[in-house]
């Protein structure tokens, strides 16, 4: 069964040819012209609940457009890039929405989907089709192992294809928890204008998803970013009912959500770990590390209610091997699902240069390691650590006698 019926209106060939189909593989009934006449006839005669519209074909037509369907019908328009005075001029003249030219893919699906949902007009079939998204968090006790870097070349790699959802590419939202000193943007070199901190002292936007989405940073490997606060006083501020309200709007429109939850264990932190699908729990092979990871799965079992299914990663930050991998496997009692060799370099380079190491380097011995992070994430077999939900078990490796 087809989705909402959409009709495209477009002078352009190309542009015309590229969101029919984009639009038809992820199953909207589509209705393609290159004129408003031939627009205004289609929403007379038949039953559209959207227009996306090429801005040259709708300029001065907006007014017949609304008059033409029989109910309100939506319109988005499709704005030259950069022109920021026609982006203006379109909403004044009553588009819904304005999204400019060169957009990506994922960012027209999300105004498409937020513009239906505002309009009430999200069939049953388009509902089914949005479950809750999967919520995977990556957190350390320890400070400094890499939790940030393993997160975001997660999800890139999610979204650039390995997290495929019905052959179309997936939707990531990646959230940074780390709410005094959160480096997600600087991973990606992203310079975000908004953050998790001023989305949720916005109640407008904590009740409408249109408005919750324009919080988000795209990144261009398709990644959406709910960036941590640039100033760390902005963390006290956020609440957990506001964090919950924060997540419960995004969450249905992306197919993964991953969280950076950082090394604190706060309240937002604990409220996010019960919610999770999947925790990455990040070690460094050192006695230190491992001791505190003991603690925090002892802390867990007795304060916390958790779901998920819990694994183990490994990170080698230094090139001597501290422990080696059978020690973890008989402390933990688990097998980690990956180990991130000792790549210093690399590591050091992809961040200073905001390009994640899955993209710079993406045969590089520590991007295949993440790849098993990503394939453990979307099912795909590889050396499991689960603990099967509901399983938790203290682990007494450093129990006080």
């Amino acid at each position: 069964m087809s989705r909402n019926p959409i009709l495209i209106c477009a002078p352009s060939p190309a542009l015309r040819n590229q969101l029919e189909a984009e639009l038809a593989e992820i199953d909207y009934a589509v209705v393609a012209v290159s004129t408003a006449a031939e627009a205004i006839t289609h929403l007379r005669d038949g039953e559209i609940h959207l227009v996306v519209a090429e801005g040259l074909a709708v300029s001065g037509a907006m007014a017949r457009l609304r008059s033409a369907a029989p109910v309100q019908v939506p319109i988005l328009v499709i704005a030259p890039a950069g022109d920021v005075e026609a982006r203006i001029a379109f909403l004044e003249a009553g588009a819904d929405d304005v999204i400019a030219a060169g957009f990506d893919r994922g960012e027209l699906e999300a105004r498409i989907e937020a513009l239906l949902i505002r309009a009430g007009r999200m069939t049953a079939a388009t509902l089914s089709d949005q479950p809750a998204g999967q919520v995977v968090t990556f957190f350390s006790p320890k400070g400094g192992v890499g939790t940030t870097t393993l997160a975001v070349n997660t999800a890139v790699l999610l979204a650039a294809g390995q997290g495929a959802i019905g052959g179309r590419a997936a939707q990531v939202l990646l959230v940074d928890l780390d709410l005094q000193f959160g480096q997600v943007a600087t991973h990606l070199n992203l310079t975000p204008h908004f953050d998790v901190a001023s989305l949720c002292a916005d109640a407008v936007a904590l009740a409408d998803v249109d408005q919750a989405l324009s919080y988000l940073t795209h990144h261009s490997s398709g990644v959406q970013v709910l960036a941590a606060p640039a100033n760390p006083e902005a963390d006290f501020a956020v609440t957990v009912d506001q964090l919950e309200r924060a997540i419960g709007i995004l969450r249905p429109r992306f197919d993964h959500v991953i969280v950076d939850c950082g090394s604190r264990l706060d309240p937002r932190t604990l409220w996010m770990l019960e919610q999770a699908d999947i925790h990455i729990f990040v070690i460094f092979p050192e006695i230190a590390a491992l001791r505190a990871t003991s603690l925090m799965l002892a802390f867990l079992a007795d304060t916390a209610t958790l779901r998920a299914r819990t694994s183990f990663v490994v990170n080698h930050l230094f090139p001597r091997e501290l422990l080696k991998t059978r020690d973890i496997e008989n402390l933990l009692r688990a097998t980690p699902i990956a180990e991130i060799p000792y790549t210093d370099v690399d590591m050091i380079r992809a961040v200073n240069e905001g390009v994640p190491l899955v993209a710079s380097r993406p045969s590089s011995p520590a991007s295949l390691a993440i790849g098993k992070i990503a394939s453990a994430i979307v099912g795909i077999d590889t050396v499991t650590s689960q603990i099967a939900p509901g399983k938790e078990r203290r682990v007494s490796l450093f129990a006080r006698r």
